[in-house]
């Protein structure tokens, strides 16, 4: 479902070339949830973002889904994303001028698929959402925004979900809730799911781990 040949990421510094990324290869199945890890500035966050489309590499392919993403033109990727890829990012990005059932709509507003009458009161009701249904994100909790954030980046049926650093701003309590239920989704709705965290419990929760060290796959 995701393969990466040979990714790489550099930026320009004064007469010099600074590598955040160098020669990334691997892959990922179907129906699995994975987790990057390493510490700080070891170029996780960056690997996320190229295998999104969020930003491209300086060299090497991205294959989601047998696609070659950036071979794409623009239209094309943007059609890939809305209809394959879902993001979880660490703040939340909900739109405060929407309440929580409205920010889940609003993937749905740009899209092609035809998606069943009910499924987003059913996923809402799936995290314990249904009485938050017209809260606007400022009269909600953390994790109330964070599980809002996790239900529009699913409403869309995507068969990829990408999440930077989903409980980071969580408690234990409420963080492990929230990857048992991305495990949950991963094997039961073939969905391939890979995060980003720096926690090793949640890490271990996975089906596999990827360390990452000065910008490279370690183990």
């Amino acid at each position: 479902m995701i393969r990466a040949e040979h990714i790489s990421k550099s930026i320009p510094v004064g007469n010099k070339t600074e590598y955040i990324l160098r020669d990334i290869s691997f892959g990922l199945e179907k129906d699995t949830i994975t987790a990057i890890v390493g510490k700080s500035g070891c170029g996780k966050s960056t690997l996320l973002s190229i295998l999104s489309g969020i930003d491209e590499p300086s060299a090497g392919k991205v294959y989601l889904n047998k696609n070659d993403y950036y071979a794409l033109d623009r239209r094309g990727q943007e059609k890939f994303r809305n209809e394959n890829i879902g993001i979880l990012f660490q703040n939340y990005h909900l739109i405060p001028e929407l309440t929580c059932e409205e920010n889940i709509r609003m993937p749905l507003v740009f899209s092609n698929k035809k998606i069943e009458n009910g499924r987003v009161k059913k996923m809402m009701k799936s995290v314990g959402l249904e009485k938050q249904r017209r809260l606007y994100p400022k009269q909600m909790s953390g994790g109330e925004q964070q599980r809002t954030a996790i239900v529009r980046a699913l409403i869309n049926k995507p068969a990829i979900l990408y999440a930077d650093e989903p409980t980071g701003a969580l408690d234990s309590e409420t963080g492990n809730s929230v990857i048992k239920f991305l495990v949950q989704c991963a094997h039961s709705q073939g969905l391939t799911v890979l995060l980003v965290t720096h926690d090793m419990s949640i890490a271990n929760q996975c089906d596999k781990i990827i360390k990452m060290e000065n910008g490279k796959i370690v183990q």
